[in-house]
C-alpha cells in the first residue's frame, strides 16, 4: 500500500530549539527545520533521537510559539557528519512555521489563541492528562 503525503512539504530555514520530553534521555538542542508541512517537519540536530520520543519545538516564527511533536524518523547524515535529520510529527497539525501563503492542500486548523492555551494543549496532548 502506497503512503500518501498529508500536505505539500515546503523547504524552509527555521532555527528552533528541540527539547526532549523523555526524562530518562532529556536534552535541549539547537536545530534547523529544513522541510515543513502542516503535519510535521524535518529538523537537523547534532544528536540521534529514538523514534517515538516526544519533543517540544520552541522559537517558532508565529509569535515565537512552541509546538509538541514525536520523532518518527532519525537518520544520520553520514559517517563524517555530526548531524541527524529527525522526522517529526506534530501532535496538533497547523501552520506553526509562519508560511504566509501555504499550498492549497494544507488544511487550516483552529489554534488556541494564547501561549497559555498552547501550553495547556501541548501538556494534555503528551498524555499527562487534564490539569
Amino acid at each position: 500500500m502506497a503512503h500518501t503525503r498529508r500536505g505539500t512539504r515546503i523547504p524552509v530555514h527555521i532555527s528552533v530549539t528541540v527539547t526532549s520530553l523523555d526524562a530518562t534521555n532529556w536534552f535541549s538542542e539547537s536545530g534547523l527545520v529544513v522541510l515543513a508541512n502542516q503535519h510535521g517537519c524535518a529538523v537537523r540536530i547534532p544528536r540521534p533521537v529514538l523514534v517515538g520520543t516526544g519533543v517540544i519545538l520552541e522559537g517558532l516564527p508565529v509569535d515565537k510559539q512552541m509546538a509538541s511533536a514525536k520523532v518518527v524518523n532519525s537518520i544520520s547524515l553520514g559517517e563524517y557528519e555530526r548531524f541527524w535529520l529527525l522526522g517529526l510529527e506534530l501532535h496538533q497539525p497547523g501552520n506553526v512555521w509562519g508560511i504566509e501563503t501555504p499550498p492549497n492542500d494544507w488544511i487550516v486548523y483552529d489554534q488556541p489563541g494564547t501561549l497559555v492555551d498552547r501550553v495547556l494543549t501541548i501538556w494534555q496532548t503528551i498524555s499527562f492528562g487534564p490539569l
